[in-house]
């Protein structure tokens, strides 16, 4: 059987299961660009999409300016493996009743990415360093669902290899916490200070979601 355009389109939507989270840019006319987060609440194929309304709060006068935006949607897909699927299209309008959700003209197309179950992603992430009643400030460079790698100033912190560290981390607030981990590798370099963190089992679900994060944040680069 070949598939015409409007089928693959459906099956690449039944990817993102309802109420699945997703990760939205919506590109305002006079360039703003504003990140955040939706779900996904259902679709009607060859007519719109309806996503809840973005968390981030809007002011009135950009609440006006979303019909006609252009809007970016990312998503991890329901696959079993960690691909990611996006397309880009525009808002239609506001909807503020049962719920406040917003309807998007239905994608041209929409693109799936595959990526590896364990894959450490590159990021560059303010975050704190704690061990032994200090906290310092740190840059997270790559992150994954069992480890991070960070950078600190050059001895700014007395960490030595299989010492206990928390890291901590604010996206916004809907995404923080502080992970627990082990310090596995130590190093002290010309200019920086670099400590490689085996996390624990602790916060599973705040470690699916900061890598879920990362992963469709930098999935376009």
């Amino acid at each position: 059987m070949i598939k015409t355009p409007v089928s693959e389109l459906l099956d690449d939507l039944r990817l993102i299961d309802i109420g699945m989270e997703l990760f939205v840019e919506i590109h305002f006319a006079n360039g703003k660009k504003v990140q955040s987060r939706s779900s996904l609440i259902g679709y009607q194929i060859n007519r719109f999409l309806l996503i809840e309304y973005p968390t981030k709060d809007f002011s009135e006068a950009y609440q006006h300016m979303l019909a006609n935006a252009e809007i970016v949607v990312r998503a991890m897909t329901n696959s079993g493996f960690k691909d990611i699927i996006a397309f880009k299209t525009s808002i239609l309008s506001m909807v503020n009743l049962p719920v406040r959700m917003l309807c998007l003209s239905v994608p041209k197309s929409i693109t799936k990415k595959k990526v590896r179950e364990q894959l450490r992603v590159e990021i560059e992430q303010d975050v704190f360093i704690m061990h032994d009643d200090n906290k310092v400030n740190a840059k997270m460079l790559d992150f994954s669902l069992t480890g991070c790698f960070v950078t600190l100033a050059p001895k700014s912190m007395n960490i030595k290899a299989d010492a206990e560290v928390h890291v901590a981390i604010s996206i916004d607030e809907n995404l923080s916490g502080i992970l627990t981990g082990t310090a596995v590798k130590v190093q002290q370099l010309d200019g920086e200070m670099t400590v490689g963190v085996k996390f624990s089992e602790e916060h599973p679900e705040l470690k699916n979601n900061l890598f879920s994060h990362f992963l469709v944040n930098t999935a376009n680069k």
